[in-house]
């Protein structure tokens, strides 16, 4: 068997690493193309070395806007697909780079395995997350979802059942393969934060696009001084604080330490377990902070990640700067409160979902197609 794996963003690689990893210790042969999505050293090269992945043995270079990205991905990554010949297309989550690989990939007839699988919320947003998912699923042959909510969304939206597997989330396995190298780490010493403080990350398209909820993000984090924030800035973040005036004031708050995204995972992984508190948008930080019982708080209005909110782990907030700063410090100072989310049950795997996709990859071995039968 001859997998593909084809991802492009920073959280699509921690996710990928351990199935890559898993297909290594198996001797499958395996090809890594990278779209060049996220191009941005700290979001790509120190991230390889530091999880361990293997150097792409393609990267598209895929940049400009998501039309341009996308018609650059589909020619060649179609020829990619023609000439590497894999029994399967192994892409992740909801990315442009997720939509994109699949459909190249199902219009060159060679079958796609979507890992998260599933995701809904039966909303626009997030946007474009939602076009991308659905997309990547409408191309594919095999799901793997990691919730039994995902199940039942594919079965609501006539998936076969038997083309679909409750696998968990690999975000648990690269978390435990990663864990005790985080634990060592010694960034929040480096940087100097003072505890109690609040790990802060924002990039959704939906909320960067609006002034009015970038506006109450921005003001809440400003406004709430008596409590500390590590901010983990991409590149789109830095853009929004800029666009909207607020680039210097975030530099210069003596209570924001406002840095880029930090290259290594396990800097990133140290620091949100010594944070009281995740004030995220981003879907990935919400399954990491179940899986590592770290209070989250989603700056969003819904999540495609409700089982975190279910448990008792995670809560939307939305982007109102008085709704922020209420739920911020509630959780940061009233133990009760925070030793509540952090009892919540993890609801995204044991850490053995790479090893369940890989067994289910190998039972399908010259099954991938998904044909009619006759």
């Amino acid at each position: 068997m001859k997998i593909l794996f084809a991802f492009g963003s920073r959280a699509c690689a921690i996710k990928m690493a351990p199935l890559v990893k898993e297909a290594k210790n198996r001797g499958i042969e395996h090809v890594i193309v990278w779209s060049g999505q996220h191009y941005d050293d700290n979001l790509y090269k120190k991230l390889f070395e530091d999880l361990g992945l293997p150097k792409p043995h393609y990267d598209i270079e895929a940049k400009g806007s998501a039309l341009e990205m996308g018609a650059k991905i589909l020619v060649e990554f179609g020829a990619i697909c023609q000439i590497e010949a894999p029994d399967v297309v192994l892409t992740h989550g909801d990315t442009f780079s997720a939509m994109y690989f699949s459909q190249a990939a199902a219009l060159t007839l060679t079958p796609v395995a979507h890992v998260e699988a599933g995701l809904r919320t039966y909303s626009w947003e997030p946007y474009p997350e939602q076009i991308c998912t659905k997309t990547a699923d409408a191309c594919s042959s095999l799901f793997f979802a990691s919730t039994q909510r995902n199940v039942n969304d594919l079965l609501d939206e006539h998936v076969p059942e038997d083309r679909i597997f409750l696998v968990g989330n690999t975000v648990v396995d690269v978390l435990i393969q990663h864990l005790d190298r985080a634990l060592e780490r010694k960034i929040t010493e480096t940087l100097g934060m003072r505890k109690p403080f609040v790990f802060w990350s924002c990039h959704r398209k939906e909320n960067l696009l609006s002034e009015e909820r970038m506006k109450g993000i921005f003001d809440a984090l400003l406004e709430t001084t008596d409590i500390n924030f590590f901010c983990s800035v991409l590149p789109s973040s830095q853009a929004a604080a800029e666009k909207y005036g607020y680039a210097d004031r975030l530099k210069n708050a003596h209570h924001i330490t406002w840095v880029e995204c930090l290259p290594e995972y396990t800097d990133a992984l140290k620091l949100m377990i010594d944070s009281a508190l995740v004030l995220t948008d981003s879907g990935g930080m919400q399954e990491e902070c179940s899986a590592l019982h770290i209070p989250c708080l989603t700056l969003r209005y819904v999540t495609d990640r409700p089982e975190s909110v279910e448990a008792g782990g995670n809560k939307c907030v939305g982007c109102k700067k008085e709704t922020i700063m209420r739920e911020t410090r509630m959780v940061v100072n009233v133990k009760s409160v925070q030793d509540k989310m952090r009892s919540a049950i993890n609801p995204y795997g044991n850490g053995k979902t790479s090893k369940m996709i890989l067994d289910v990859l190998e039972m399908h071995e010259g099954q991938f197609d998904r044909w009619e039968r006759c």
